[in-house]
Parts: structure tokens; C-alpha cells; sequence
């Protein structure tokens, strides 16, 4: 009995470090954001009255600081415990391997096709591009999805961008 008894009590007081050990993948985040931050603010924001190369550093990683801060307070409040991984793979585990591949590839696409493109299409082609990676293979739900983003990307970029950024190919 004592030995249920102290095994229990093992168990509540590791409770605390488990639930730090669940959020460390969201600290870590936090961290590269961090990072991230530091080194944007080297860039200036804003050039006069034109965006600087930093405004978009430093929102992406304010972005990331927060995603991280969600994700390590979910994980840590979560009470339930962790279940042992089952033997096999599921079944749509194959078309998750290129995931990774394929969005660098798309971050790649955007930045060598802006300059010639424009912001819009270059969109929409690292779109297109990550949703195929990501093992998107309905025709449909594609074109919606990168549809969606290209009148995002427009959107955007018409109102809140300066009339100098390139919003479509040169001609």
C-alpha cells in the first residue's frame, strides 16, 4: 500500500516539471523569436515614408513570440497525459514528407519570382507550391485556398502598402 501511496505522491509533485517539459517546444519558439526581434531591430522599420527592410522582420517575429507563447501556455495547461505512439504510421504520414522541402521551396520561389512577378503572383505561386508540399491533393480546395490568397495578397497590398512596392510583373 505504501508503495501505491508514495508512487502517487512521486507522480504530484513531478507534475509541475511535466508540465514545463510540455512547453518546451513553445519556449523554444519563444526564444528563436526573441532572436529573431534582436536582430530585426538593426533594420529600420521605416525609410522616410516608405517601408524599411525591418517592418516585416520585426512583425514576423513578434508573430512568432506570440504563436510560441500560445503554444507553450496550451501545452503546459493541458492535464492530459501522454499517450505512447502507435506502432504504425498513419496512413497520411507519406504525403506529410515533402511538407518541410516544399515550404522552403516556396519561401525560395517567392523571393527569386518577386522581382520579376510582383507581389501577387509571387504569392500565389509559393502558395500553390506549399499546399502541394503539404499533400494538398484535391484541385479544388487548392485553387480556393491560393484564390484566396492572391485577393488577400491584392487587398494588402493596394491599401496598406506604399505605391512603390511591386504588386505585379513588369511588363
Amino acid at each position: 500500500m505504501t508503495s501505491q501511496a508514495e508512487h502517487a505522491r512521486r507522480i504530484l509533485q513531478s507534475a509541475p516539471l511535466l508540465r514545463l517539459g510540455r512547453a518546451v517546444p513553445g519556449l523554444a519558439l519563444v526564444l528563436t523569436g526573441l532572436a529573431m526581434l534582436i536582430l530585426a531591430y538593426g533594420q529600420p522599420a521605416w525609410l522616410d515614408a516608405h517601408v524599411g527592410p525591418g517592418l516585416f522582420a520585426q512583425l514576423l517575429s513578434k508573430g512568432v513570440i506570440a504563436l510560441g507563447a500560445i503554444w507553450a501556455a496550451f501545452r503546459a495547461l493541458d492535464a492530459t497525459p501522454r499517450r505512447p505512439a502507435p506502432c504504425a504510421e498513419p496512413a497520411d504520414a507519406t504525403a506529410q514528407r515533402w511538407s518541410g522541402p516544399a515550404l522552403l521551396g516556396a519561401v525560395l520561389l517567392f523571393a527569386l519570382s518577386l522581382p520579376a512577378f510582383g507581389l501577387v503572383i509571387s504569392a500565389g505561386l509559393a502558395a500553390t507550391l506549399a499546399a502541394i508540399g503539404a499533400g494538398e491533393r484535391n484541385p479544388v480546395a487548392l485553387a480556393v485556398t491560393v484564390c484566396a490568397l492572391v485577393v488577400m495578397t491584392m487587398v494588402i497590398g493596394l491599401t496598406l502598402l506604399p505605391p512603390t512596392a511591386p504588386l505585379w510583373p513588369r511588363l
